[in-house]
């Protein structure tokens, strides 16, 4: 065997293995935190013993083709004693498969350290009691040399593979059985124990704690593949007023002087009534639908089962409601206008099922994810009894379920490849009660898109929605800004996220407005507007729904 033969087979396996491995959880990246206790605390970031813990900027390494992003932990030894470590509560259920996955992170430790020796643990939930308990749940260990860089601002990828972690509790089950069904991952701990080569003084720092499915690669464009593109939608005020036409209009004249791109998706939600009564009356305008399709666009409607403007005390549907037909009507008579239209819509219904605001999320049905499978079928099964063929329907799921519960797990409310024509997913950074909590786009919407890419991978993805705010007066400006979230999405979208075929922005007036600031508008030029990846109009999107 030759040299270069062997060099080729060596790159080829390199290749196959890196195409292979796909990033399934951040346990955390740092993109949101600044340098304060208090941050920390916030996000469920400690440390113990002899170290102090804060925030630091990576200005000189950061480099979107690798994972370590401009912000990371750095822990700093203050007392000559073995005891310390630092870790993150997690408290979620996640599909972790020790027979394939890996535990990665990034650290940095200065040429002047000696090598240190760091225990990591993972703990679990055998129990189902939410809290650790030593008698009745493990723990998982491994023990790692972290040798110091050869260079400054090295930093070195640690990749361990699941299988190399050793049960060190005699609780539990001796099972390690972290999934969405059974044992949630309490606790990811790092300790520098009885290690002497850790002087007081010292520092070192860790980045973009992460499972994945095979190694973490090291050149995430190896993650893209030839095909992979992606169009542009947007929802913006004038969908309220159900005046489609002005939503790409406003959009176009927004980037003219950046870009001649044109948005290829126009979305807009249809609820059952808007004027605050408990009858539904609000049906689709077959003319302006007509109308944004001969413009060009592809027209995508979120079928809103409730009541708009309603009082809080009016019952609002559920899903029991409308498997039981108490809405078949509406729904029937919706189908056949629909089907007038001189075209093709995508149809979303049911959406964000896996969280807890809207009436037939989970959570308000008895939590039986199998009540949102017949609801969704029954809709589906209505259209087609209506003779309806140019509608594509959208399942789509929340970028996190909320409660993060075992009856939350968002593929048991999947109704099946001949009811599913697209999977979507909504990725905000600060809607909903924790606003104040600060997640990257690839953190908030990794754990999702793994689900739907692994388990449903010959149904194209959208990104129904995504927005982010923007940062706080009273938020630390060191942290990741709005600009730099768009920035960062962009780069995600081209390699761990880059099955994504539709990326529809949600441009609520305030602090989700593209607009919001002119550094946000400029972000979305450069990294959206004007990156190839992003294609203009319908073509690329209309060979996916023919």
């Amino acid at each position: 065997m030759t040299t270069k033969f062997i060099a080729i087979f060596f790159l080829y396996f390199i290749l196959i293995r890196s195409s292979n491995a796909q990033l399934k959880f951040i346990i955390e990246d740092f993109e949101g935190l600044s340098d304060g206790t208090k941050d920390l605390k916030k996000n469920g970031v400690f440390s113990f013993g002899s170290l102090n813990a804060f925030i630091t900027q990576n200005q000189n390494s950061y480099n979107y083709l690798d994972y370590v992003g401009k912000r990371c932990i750095t822990l700093k030894k203050e007392q000559n004693r073995d005891f310390a470590g630092w870790g993150k509560g997690i408290g979620l259920n996640v599909e972790l498969d020790p027979t394939q996955d890996y535990l990665n992170f990034y650290v940095r430790q200065p040429i002047e350290n000696a090598p240190s020796t760091i225990k990591i643990q993972l703990q679990e939930d055998d129990n189902d009691s939410k809290v650790f308990e030593e008698k009745s749940d493990d723990v998982w260990i491994y023990t790692q040399v972290i040798k110091s860089s050869s260079a400054i601002d090295t930093w070195q990828l640690i990749s361990i593979p699941l299988s190399k972690f050793k049960d060190d509790n005699i609780g539990g089950d001796g099972v390690f059985n972290c999934t969405y069904k059974k044992g949630k991952l309490l606790c990811f701990i790092i300790s520098f124990v009885n290690d002497n080569n850790f002087k007081k003084n010292q520092i070192i720092s860790f980045d973009f704690i992460s499972f994945s499915l095979g190694a973490l690669p090291t050149d995430l464009n190896l993650l893209k593949k030839p095909e992979d593109q992606c169009s542009l939608g947007l929802w913006s005020s004038e969908g309220k007023l159900a005046d489609f036409n002005k939503i790409g209009d406003s959009f176009n004249e927004l980037f003219k002087t950046d870009s001649e791109k044109k948005l290829g998706v126009l979305h807009f939600f249809q609820p059952f009534a808007v004027d605050g009564i408990n009858t539904q009356n609000f049906y689709p305008s077959v003319e302006r639908i007509n109308n944004i399709i001969e413009k060009g666009y592809i027209p995508m409607i979120t079928l809103e089962d409730h009541f708009v403007n309603a009082n809080p005390s009016m019952k609002q549907p559920n899903l029991y409601s409308i498997i039981e037909g108490h809405f078949d009507p509406f729904f029937k008579q919706w189908a056949t206008q629909i089907k007038e239209v001189k075209g093709t819509i995508l149809l979303r219904i049911l959406h964000e099922f896996n969280g807890n605001w809207y009436p037939w999320c989970i959570v308000n049905n008895d939590k039986d994810p199998t009540v949102l499978v017949k609801a969704f079928r029954h809709i589906h099964d209505i259209f087609k009894s209506q003779g309806v063929t140019n509608v594509k329907f959208i399942w789509c799921p929340n970028s996190m379920s909320v409660p993060q519960e075992k009856w939350n797990y968002i593929m048991e409310a999947y109704p099946g490849d001949d009811y599913v024509d697209f999977v979507g997913l909504d990725i905000y950074n600060g809607a909903g009660n924790e606003s104040n909590t600060w997640r990257s786009f690839r953190k908030e919407g990794i754990e999702n898109y793994f689900l739907l890419t692994h388990y449903l991978p010959n149904k194209p993805l959208f990104i129904c929605e995504t927005a982010s705010r923007e940062r706080e007066k009273t938020e630390t400006g060191s942290c990741q800004n709005k600009a730099e979230w768009i920035e960062q999405m962009s780069f995600t979208l081209k390699s761990d996220m880059s099955q994504i075929r539709l990326l529809t922005w949600f441009n609520e007036s305030g602090s989700f407005k593209i607009t919001s600031s002119p550094a946000a508008k400029k972000s979305f030029a450069k990294f959206i507007m004007q990156d190839f990846h992003f294609k203009s109009g319908t073509k690329h999107l209309s060979s996916l729904i023919r």
